[in-house]
């Protein structure tokens, strides 16, 4: 039997602006299983990060249901999401967000720390998260002292301390280049084998998307296409292709009804 860690039904994100109302989201609905890395693709704009932001609890939503270990996340006061959120989620963001003044086995303690782990404890798997990813001898490094390579480590460590279900990550690899940016997947790859974390994951990087288990194409704020596929037989561009006809589409219903409202 598959476990659904997390599910999204109908759910609708828009953003009130001077202009009128901005639709980002327009009923997206997915579910990600246990052990699963879900890669979701998309041009910038397409709704990405705004719908990683509502499952991390950065953004709210509009309407619709987004459950996490079976739970209601919409149902939860902010305190019992906070609380919730530190034994459910990590999160890895595409621009680090490394505390500036915090050596790199400090900002790995602070989310044990605010989980109200003691000095003691929090230092104790700190350096253990460190050794695992490689970053032992850089411990005591600030982050403007580390490579990019060596600070999304470090932030990887840091969204693992507390042993989240379920790892969500912004572009992981947008500021690496290819080398590093395979090294940091091997990373993600091996902590769901190892630990059984499901991952959710944006991405611009076709060779990226390919390494998921299941790719979701969004457009304009929906799904366009969810295809469950082999990992060595996937075919990128086809779904490109897919994508591209349905932005075509757009362009040309937009096209009709520009020369309508002329004539």
């Amino acid at each position: 039997m598959v476990d659904i860690v997390l599910e999204c039904k109908d759910v609708f994100k828009q953003y009130e602006l001077r202009s009128g109302p901005l639709e980002v989201l327009k009923g997206v609905t997915f579910k990600l299983n246990k052990g699963e890395m879900l890669a979701i693709i998309g041009i910038s704009g397409s709704g990405k990060t705004t719908l990683l932001n509502l499952l991390y609890g950065i953004d709210t939503l509009n309407t619709g249901e987004i459950k996490i270990d079976g739970q209601e996340i919409s149902q939860m006061t902010k305190e019992e999401f906070r609380i919730f959120r530190q034994g459910h989620l990590g999160i890895i963001f595409q621009e680090f967000y490394l505390i500036p003044s915090m050596t790199a086995i400090e900002n790995v303690m602070a989310p044990l720390i605010i989980a109200g782990k003691s000095e003691e404890l929090a230092l104790t798997v700190a350096y253990q998260l460190l050794e695992r990813v490689e970053m032992i001898e850089m411990a005591n490094k600030l982050p403007h002292q580390l490579s990019n390579g060596q600070k999304q480590r470090v932030t990887i460590a840091r969204a693992i301390a507390n042993k989240p279900k379920i790892l969500i990550c912004d572009e992981p690899t947008r500021a690496l280049d290819t080398g590093l940016g395979d090294e940091i997947m091997d990373l993600i790859e091996e902590l769901i084998t190892r630990e059984g974390i499901s991952v959710i994951m944006s991405t611009h990087d076709p060779e990226m998307a390919a390494r998921a288990d299941r790719v979701l194409i969004i457009r304009g704020g929906q799904l366009v296409e969810e295809k469950i596929k082999d990992k060595k037989s996937f075919d990128f561009q086809s779904a490109k292709e897919v994508y591209q006809k349905s932005v075509d589409a757009d362009e040309q219903t937009s096209g009709k009804k520009s020369t309508k409202k002329q004539t």
